[in-house]
């Protein structure tokens, strides 16, 4: 026969197990919500990014390698037509997830207005209003310290009328693969937003458009993805010789070469960050 500790004792175990059933059940229901969330925040995205068949319909050949390391992220490619010229660029907003992509969103935003609203032809020009603008945007919700928030851009404007090419690297630099030859523009030392700097020095770099010219910009996922034999970085010496050897390819071609590289080096170890690249040919 129970005595009265023991009913009450196993009175409170049943209390108990209903109160946590409860809250787990609360749980799962929130985190379900948040997937749900996080889903619909990268279909926005999605929506916001340009069809990749923009880039093929516009040059001659093009391919986008995009690949977040979440749901959402902090990479984007991008291109806004205006008569003769072609402004196109590939940013990589800081961190990867949900930050990165409000970054990317901001920066996206800032970026079609500047060219639309202000009328800024110049690539140096466009990036240096998309850094004030990002960093007022930081700002005006900074309490105090410093904003470590911001993007690194490869920015073209390039006309294929004139055969003229212009290209302003804000941390990012341009490849390009002329007649088996890799050309490299700088990246340039100063990034977007981060107003820790001073005396941020935002240049353009103009050039002649060659036909079979092979322009890649490309965020730092690619290269700095752990993995291989001894689990190291791909680097950049790997990733500009990958370049340079499938170069003959069609893009199509060198899009399933290039994802079937970063698969194969990466094998079971972790996606450490957001991939985009994107080549086009003139």
């Amino acid at each position: 026969m129970e005595t009265l500790a023991q009913v009450q004792l196993q009175q409170h175990l049943n209390t108990f197990e209903a109160d946590l059933q409860q809250r787990v059940e609360v749980l799962e229901r929130k985190s379900r919500e948040m997937d749900e969330s996080i889903r619909y925040a990268g279909l926005i995205q999605q929506s916001i990014l340009p069809n990749p068949r923009i880039f093929m319909n516009t040059f001659r050949d093009a391919f986008v390698f995009f690949q977040p390391k979440d749901i959402v992220g902090g990479d984007f490619y991008w291109i806004y037509l205006h008569g003769n010229d072609i402004y196109f660029a590939v940013g990589d907003c800081t961190g990867h997830g949900v930050p990165g992509a409000m970054v990317n969103i901001a920066g996206n935003t800032i970026l079609r207005n500047v060219i639309r609203r202000e009328g800024f032809s110049a690539p140096d020009q466009i990036v240096r209003q998309l850094d004030s603008e990002l960093s007022n945007l930081f700002n005006e919700h900074l309490t105090s310290g410093i904003t470590r928030d911001g993007m690194e851009i490869a920015f073209c404007k390039f006309n294929l009328s004139t055969g003229k090419g212009q290209f302003c690297g804000a941390g990012r630099p341009l490849l390009l693969v002329r007649n088996g030859a890799l050309i490299e523009f700088k990246k340039g030392n100063s990034s977007i937003g981060y107003n820790g700097e001073n005396d941020k020095d935002f240049y353009n770099e103009e050039f002649e458009l060659q036909k079979g010219d092979q322009f890649y910009l490309f965020s730092d996922g690619y290269t700095d993805q752990f993995g291989g034999e001894n689990i190291k970085k791909f680097n950049r010496r790997r990733f500009r010789n990958m370049l340079q050897s499938i170069s003959n390819y069609p893009m199509e071609r060198q899009h399933k070469e290039l994802k079937l590289a970063y698969s194969n080096w990466k094998g079971q170890t972790e996606q450490i960050d957001d991939v985009c690249v994107l080549g086009v040919t003139i």
